[in-house]
């Protein structure tokens, strides 16, 4: 007997709506019908009610208002209708195959007590990617089977529904479905390990001494934005809280805090790389206390991220949509090879030249401004301004400037920036380098940030290439660029340097490579956190210096870019 006139017009209406729309019937074997029958004398409806507690249709609005600005201009839902989207049909038996097989495992429970929610997320799915001209990929399911379910609940369209699991999608997983080649995906595990070792540089070298990269933990949790590792409440809070903070690389930020926030697991010395495997699969996050506190670290970690970790996200350019550079991009910067968390030259002079540059992204109008920031700016530089790093910036210059002969060198450091170590030639050659230079901020080191200039940093990872032999992994080994893992290969350099055919230049600029690797080998054994690296050294410096005519100090006849350019020599030289 039906408790209510209500119930019976909901009937009506339910049937009403699929003779009119015929919707494709997802038909489940007998074996899967009695697990659902088993799961639902474990679990009542009251069980599943408070998961939707949350949700209002103020938050549905809040939601459209932040995803909706931002994607306009690439989106058109004029003709997007409930018809549309539940009429639409698919020929790709194999296609149809495996959306039906991942949509018979997602939210199993919950999606028992919603009427028809196997049709509904099959409609939307092939709608999407029909639409978008894609194929089907594993974890689109998972994204969009909470926002299928909110229409249990709430009175909202499916064209709405659409809207906000579309918009959602540019805005955090961008390109991760669209593209064939996951280079943007592969760009964000670099990102996670860029983190974590400016973070957490003990957890970072445990994971590399495992073998245990982001691919192999990180990826579910990436394009399902942690749906599958989390109680649908605690999803619908994250998710909520990800839209109103408008920052597509707060994931980022929230899975390093997920490991930080589990490091003692990791850490301990009877662990090995299979154990951890097995703790980072099973990491779970089931109450929204739990992702109030990761969403208060990951927000710690971020403000203490150098807004440089943007601007490389921006050149990688994953999330520009349908980018067509991606590939290109990713084998141009290779943030998998990066010595370190990169700091590009305008971060720098917004530090050191706050009163010129303002702002370090070249499109904010604060730019080359003295405005003080603004918290509610719609520049994502300008809410995460350097001044909210209260960590004391120390910059240390590794440079060797050449003279009459290789074996003669010039500590005159012509062209330096403000508030600069210049390391000696001495201090490069005593035989406790770089120890004599950092054992003095040991006490304090998790207070400070280390910055590292050479002529050009960016060019070391041909060195490593090209003059640096592999030696067997051994136990001690702390880091992927650590002594113990590499050495020079002393008859390449001979070869390459001979004295008829040698170069004095690389050879100093080989010199440089190897002091820079010791510095951020001594850096990572004493486990140091906040360790940068100048993205195209002195180089890059110069160059943004002369654009945008910034004076650097002893900036005269002697430096070595100014007399490269009046000789008109190549584009590629270091000095």
């Amino acid at each position: 007997m039906l408790e209510s006139d209500e119930d019976e017009n909901k009937i009506n209406e339910n049937q009403a709506q699929k003779r009119q729309i015929k919707i494709q019937e997802i038909d489940l074997d007998p074996e899967r019908r009695l697990f659902e029958d088993e799961l639902k004398k474990n679990f009542s409806r009251e069980d599943i009610d408070h998961y939707f507690d949350l949700i209002t249709n103020n938050n549905i609005i809040s939601w459209e208002n932040k995803l909706f600005e931002s994607k306009l201009s690439i989106r058109d839902f004029s003709n997007v209708s409930d018809a549309d989207i539940l009429d639409e049909k698919s020929d790709d038996i194999k296609t149809i195959k495996i959306i039906k097989g991942d949509i018979d495992r997602t939210r199993v429970i919950e999606s028992l007590y919603m009427n028809n929610f196997k049709e509904y997320e099959y409609q939307v799915l092939i709608y999407y990617i029909n639409k978008n001209n894609i194929s089907y990929k594993q974890g689109l399911n998972e994204i969009c089977g909470p926002f299928i379910l909110l229409k249990e609940k709430l009175k909202i369209s499916f064209s709405q529904i659409y809207k906000i699991f579309v918009c959602f999608i540019d805005k955090f997983l961008t390109n991760y479905f669209h593209e064939k080649e996951f280079f943007s995906l592969r760009s964000g595990f670099s990102l996670i390990n860029l983190l974590l070792r400016y973070h957490q540089p003990n957890l970072f070298h445990k994971f590399d001494l495992s073998l245990i990269s982001p691919d192999l933990y990180a990826t579910s949790w990436i394009i399902t934005l942690f749906s599958n590792k989390c109680a649908l409440s605690a999803t619908y809070y994250l998710w909520d809280k990800l839209i109103l903070f408008d920052d597509s690389l707060f994931p980022f930020f929230f899975i390093v805090a997920l490991l930080i926030y589990n490091k003692d697991k990791f850490l301990d010395k009877n662990v090995d790389s299979s154990v951890i495997l097995s703790i980072l699969s099973n990491l779970r996050v089931d109450s929204i206390e739990e992702v109030n506190v990761l969403i208060n670290l990951a927000t710690e970690i971020r403000d203490k991220t150098p807004n440089s970790f943007y601007i490389l996200s921006n050149k990688l350019e994953i999330f520009k949509y349908n980018s067509e550079n991606l590939k290109t991009l990713y084998e141009e910067y290779k943030p998998d090879k990066m010595l370190a968390m990169p700091m590009f030259p305008n971060e720098l002079f917004c530090i050191l030249y706050r009163d010129k540059v303002g702002c370090p992204d070249e499109n904010c109008e604060n730019f080359l401004t003295n405005k003080k920031f603004n918290e509610l700016s719609n520049c994502i530089f300008c809410r995460n301004n350097d001044l909210k790093k209260k960590i004391k910036k120390i910059i240390f210059d590794l440079r060797i400037f050449e003279n009459e002969s290789i074996n003669n060198v010039d500590d005159s450091f012509p062209g330096y920036l403000p508030n600069t170590l210049r390391i000696t030639h001495d201090e490069l050659r005593d035989k406790n380098f770089p120890l004599n230079i950092i054992e003095k901020y040991k006490e304090d080191k998790d207070n400070y940030h280390f910055i590292i200039i050479t002529s050009e940093t960016s060019n070391f990872l041909g060195f490593e290439k090209d003059f640096y032999i592999e030696k067997e992994r051994k136990v001690e080994k702390l880091g992927i660029y650590y002594k113990s893992d590499k050495q020079i290969d002393i008859n390449k350099v001979k070869q390459k340097f001979d004295k008829n055919r040698g170069s004095k230049k690389e050879y100093l600029l080989l010199k440089e490579f190897d002091n820079f690797m010791k510095f951020i080998d001594e850096l990572n054994r004493q486990e140091f956190k906040y360790v940068s690296y100048i993205y195209d050294g002195y180089k890059g410096i110069h160059s943004f210096a002369k654009k945008y005519k910034i004076d650097l100090l002893d900036h005269g006849k002697k430096c070595f870019l100014c007399k490269e350019e009046k000789r008109n020599s190549s584009k590629f030289s270091f000095w």
